[in-house]
């Protein structure tokens, strides 16, 4: 499996939880108003962190299974060629290039569940070994010198 396919898997996925999504007091009442609901019955819903999801308390089971389940990133993540190309997409996603001070942060944050303590003198070297994976800097290194090979044939800086 490339990278590309597990983060498509893994949007289908989350994209399949019963989760509604609202960002303000309108699309919440209409949110409410699909699930047979009032605005005023927040004792039958859960939120999902910050990131403006709902789910209703009776189908508190399947989402937290679905994001309790062991993670196979972990997994892919030990294949070598996955890693690199895995690095590189992220690269390419957060405009490492040009994102001068938090790049290594940005794109090593997707790679683990530990919250990384941003610091803009650190660079991928001493976010991988505060993930536990110092064994990645290789492939790290590798992503980014194609990264910056791409951003100058794209003239991106």
């Amino acid at each position: 499996m490339e990278y590309i396919e597990y983060k498509e898997q893994q949007m289908k996925q989350v994209s399949e939880l019963p989760i509604k999504y609202a960002f303000g007091k309108e699309q919440f009442k209409s949110m409410m108003v699909e699930w047979g609901l009032t605005e005023n019955d927040t004792d039958k819903i859960y939120r999902l962190g910050d990131t403006g999801g709902f789910y209703l308390r009776t189908d508190a089971e399947v989402v937290r299974n679905y994001f309790n389940k062991e993670n196979d990133l972990e997994k892919l993540m030990q294949d070598e060629t996955f890693r690199e190309d895995a690095f590189l997409y992220e690269m390419n996603n957060h405009e490492y290039a040009i994102n001068t001070y938090q790049g290594d942060w940005d794109v090593l944050s997707c790679f683990t569940n530990k919250s990384l303590k941003y610091d803009e003198t650190k660079g991928y070297r001493e976010y991988l070994e505060e993930m536990g994976h110092g064994d990645w800097i290789e492939s790290y290194r590798k992503a980014r010198a194609s990264h910056y090979q791409m951003a100058e044939k794209q003239g991106w800086f």
